[in-house]
């Protein structure tokens, strides 16, 4: 598939979910709330951060008060609508949010003190190429802060059973790719592209959302 297929057919996918988004995200409430306070914890308020794959921006305005300024993109139109729209109801003007592939940003090299990639790696074909483009505009010494949905892991059977439909519906242009991580590979994958593991957590336990910190 070209590059300019494959952001098409993520966008079609992405731009049908916009609008109910925040309300199938519900479920992972708790581990948002843990996301948004260790990302809280290592910020500083003079830093520049990155979001990519930021959607509605459940994320990003949680962390905003807490830093300078926040770039945030997607790939979808639609999720950015949404987020703009929640950006003026809230008064934040220190987010710029922007369509954008997250395999090539209009950014200058370690341009950021912090990148966030949230539920991103697992729903994308090439995930090494977004932690390439991601080690590229990280400044030296910056974190890299991830959370992915580890699908590879034991599940109980209804979960598993989703997961298996979740596939199926990728297939036929209805739900988004699905990559079924386990714990260490995904350890493995982010270290194998130059960053250097601090700590990790997990916030929600099935399929395991599990929290990597690393360091460039």
């Amino acid at each position: 598939m070209s590059d300019k297929n494959r952001v098409e057919k993520e966008k079609r996918i992405w731009e049908k979910l916009a609008q109910s988004y925040d309300k199938q995200s519900s479920v992972y409430k708790n581990a948002y709330r843990l996301s948004i306070e260790k990302t809280k914890a290592i910020l500083k308020s003079h830093q520049n951060v990155l979001e990519i794959g930021c959607g509605t921006g459940i994320i990003t305005f949680g962390i905003a008060d807490s830093i300078k300024k926040i770039t945030a993109i997607d790939i979808s139109p639609k999720m950015i609508d949404v987020a703009k729209e929640k950006a003026t109801k809230l008064n934040k003007t220190n987010i710029e949010f922007k369509v954008a592939d997250g395999y090539e940003l209009p950014y200058k090299d370690e341009e950021f003190d912090v990148i966030l990639l949230f539920n991103v790696l697992y729903i994308i074909k090439e995930p090494e190429k977004q932690l390439k483009e991601a080690y590229k505009l990280l400044k030296k010494g910056g974190y890299l802060v991830t959370v992915t949905d580890c699908c590879g892991e034991p599940v109980p059977l209804k979960i598993k059973f989703k997961l298996i439909l979740q596939n199926i519906l990728n297939k036929i242009g209805i739900l988004p790719y699905l990559k079924n991580f386990q714990k260490d590979e995904l350890r493995r994958l982010l270290q194998d592209n130059g960053f250097t593991f601090i700590e990790d957590d997990i916030l929600h336990p099935a399929p395991i959302n599990y929290y990597v910190l690393l360091q460039k």
